[in-house]
């Protein structure tokens, strides 16, 4: 981009006590000089998310320059963060008819994610994939629709793709590893959840899901630290607060967990998977009449939770109340809680 040239007239400056007359600017920039020079300004918002300030700055540049391709682009990637999707796709429309691409294709796939319109999604995809067949964010949205269907190795087979095109994809990794946690292989997902946070520290949601793959082969210790690793990154993640505290309540630190958990509450009062946990610690307390209490909190949020009648079935049974633990149990498995369905047919008529 050519530098613009300020030419400043000469003048000679009076003090006095009346305002100073204004020096005058002329530029010889051109249009297209202008609207490049407004365009990096929207870039520039997009980046510090001001994204009408970004969208104002891209419609000067596209006045003074129409047939501005990447602005067009810009623009629309700046309405789709601004939840004007239907707008948005003019742009991408627009864009393509000066020039088809990836960018473009790829646009309009996002904004049609967004109104939920599948099909609309694939064939965009598959039309910037053709264009550019290592682009890499098109992969890896074509293996996030594959995982909301549970597609698992059809999505890990696109986020292959979308890490093979940008080898620092961290969200590739960190998703790779949740359709392989769902595959039942815990070893290959925390491999790559470790991966995901090597190559971005700040990613707080993958240390909770690095913590959550670990806690679940037993290593608590590890658990625990990739934890504390989400908190310290954000300290307000409910999530990580209660996963921490089921993994101190395996390791039998019931006063930690009831910390946790109560911290959890503080910040989310309606929680009710820390709710349902806090009961747990308390049954673990032998405190079973506030155990109960948690539940019947966890139920006036939401009643059709299985676990939640699971555990106050037990708190029922310790206080002798067969006929109550039997019949919470029976409606856990009725809810699909396989614990409870197991209690029932051992324990109950």
């Amino acid at each position: 981009m050519k530098k613009v040239l300020l030419f400043i007239s000469a003048s000679f400056l009076f003090y006095q006590t009346q305002a100073q007359d204004t020096v005058k600017v002329k530029t010889n920039a051109s249009p297209e000089q202008e609207a490049e020079s407004l365009y990096n300004t929207g870039l520039e918002q997009m980046s510090q998310q001001k994204y009408m300030a970004a969208i104002e700055a891209f419609s000067k540049a596209i006045t003074l320059n129409p047939s501005f391709e990447k602005a067009i682009i810009s623009r629309g990637f700046s309405k789709h963060e601004n939840k004007n999707n239907a707008s948005a796709i003019e742009d991408f429309n627009l864009a393509n008819s000066l020039k088809p691409s990836a960018d473009a294709y790829f646009g309009k796939a996002q904004s049609f994610y967004s109104i939920g319109l599948k099909d609309s999604i694939n064939k965009n995809l598959d039309k910037a994939l053709a264009l550019d067949n290592k682009y890499a964010k098109a992969f890896y949205l074509r293996a996030q629709l594959k995982f909301e269907d549970k597609q698992y190795p059809e999505a890990i087979a696109d986020y292959n793709q979308a890490i093979a095109a940008k080898p620092d994809y961290a969200y590739a990794y960190n998703d790779r590893a949740s359709a392989k946690k769902m595959l039942n292989d815990e070893a290959g997902a925390i491999a790559d959840y470790q991966k995901a946070v090597e190559l971005d520290s700040k990613l707080f949601f993958a240390y909770n899901n690095l913590g959550s793959a670990k806690r679940n082969k037993g290593d608590n210790d590890g658990a625990i630290d990739a934890y504390n690793k989400a908190i310290a990154l954000k300290s307000d993640y409910y999530l990580a607060l209660n996963n921490r505290g089921v993994a101190k309540l395996n390791k039998n630190d019931i006063s930690g967990a009831i910390s946790d958990f109560n911290t959890a509450l503080r910040i989310k009062s309606d929680y009710v998977s820390a709710m349902n946990n806090m009961a747990a610690a308390y049954i673990k307390k032998q405190d079973y009449k506030a155990a109960s209490d948690w539940c019947n909190k966890a139920l006036i949020v939401d009643e059709n939770v299985g676990a939640i009648y699971v555990n106050r079935g037990i708190t029922k049974q310790m206080q002798k109340d067969e006929e109550g633990a039997c019949a919470d149990w029976k409606k856990a498995a009725s809810l699909g809680a396989a614990t409870g369905k197991n209690y029932a047919a051992g324990l109950c008529d």
